[in-house]
């Protein structure tokens, strides 16, 4: 590590001079712009050499039926979680289920648009403005949808079997799987650039990031779980669930320490009171409080920053 000595000048300006050796090696000279980026995690400053540029990173997938269709649906999803802004699907022959799904999937991923569609090859491009990507607003709207979720929970114990809620619920899962690839994805662009920054301001240290994965993976199989508890109805307590639930996800940018406790205790005593065994949607019941427990628990690991 060097250490250069911070310099006064003027009557305001505070100066650090720059190695040598590096101004020469990015062929910089007096009177260059540079960017710099302030770290909020640590307070530390990026300087790099030249203007940073988004570079458009291109994924080639070749799908044969050796992988069944769901295994080829797995990789797309994968791909697009992982940031790549172009995705080439080659199939080694005609294949039209495999085609049919996998267009699907792509059309149901936020901001992803077909481009090329031939009998053997897809191309699909997200025109996602990355910087515009904010995610305390994305985790209100997984929110929302959960609280929706259960309003139709609600409604289905009054009358189980109604298809026309349980279209809603399953929608609102699908949208809520959407919002759960698309902040997966915007976690992972954030994780590989060089200088962390995101606006909302819930991303404190670099660890926050990987805090917001284990969350959204939690809320995401609370929907699941919901899904089951709707073809499988029973008086479960949704009031509660609504009430922690939206106490829970309150402490991702509270982060209070004593409330998050709180909570926890009670989530435990309410884990401990139920008769799993009576039914599929007892069961289930539990198995969301056991995952607002995990939201706790990294909730309380994101505070210790």
């Amino acid at each position: 590590m060097e250490f250069r000595k911070i310099q006064f000048t003027g009557r305001s300006s505070y100066i650090i001079s720059l190695p040598k050796k590096w101004v020469k090696m990015n062929n910089l000279k007096q009177g260059d712009a540079v960017p710099l980026v302030v770290n909020p995690p640590d307070g530390s400053i990026t300087i790099f050499p030249k203007e940073v540029k988004e570079v458009s990173e291109k994924k080639i997938l070749t799908i044969s039926k050796k992988y069944s269709p769901d295994m080829a649906i797995r990789l797309v999803i994968s791909a697009y979680i992982q940031g790549y802004d172009v995705l080439e699907i080659n199939l080694t022959e005609e294949m039209p289920i495999y085609k049919v799904k996998l267009r699907k999937t792509l059309q149901s991923l936020p901001g992803v648009e077909i481009i090329l569609d031939e009998p053997t090859r897809i191309v699909a491009k997200s025109l996602l403005d990355e910087d515009e990507v904010n995610l305390a607003e994305l985790l209100n709207r997984i929110r929302s949808l959960i609280l929706s979720m259960l309003g139709d929970i609600e409604l289905l114990i009054q009358s189980p079997g109604n298809e026309e809620i349980l279209r809603d619920i399953n929608d609102l899962e699908s949208e809520l799987d959407r919002f759960y690839f698309l902040i997966i994805r915007t976690v992972s662009r954030l994780l590989t650039k060089r200088g962390i920054t995101e606006e909302s301001g819930i991303i404190r240290r670099t660890f926050d990031l990987i805090g917001i994965l284990f969350i959204v993976r939690n809320i995401e199989r609370i929907g699941d779980h919901l899904i089951r508890i709707a073809e499988n109805p029973d008086r479960i307590n949704v009031p509660y669930l609504k009430e922690k639930f939206s106490q829970m996800l309150d402490q991702i940018e509270e982060r209070d320490l004593m409330k998050v406790d709180k909570l926890m205790l009670e989530l435990k005593d309410e884990i401990k009171s139920i008769d799993y065994h009576r039914s599929i949607a007892m069961e289930s019941y539990r198995r969301i409080l056991e995952y607002l427990e995990n939201i706790g628990e990294t909730i309380i690991n994101m505070a210790l920053s």
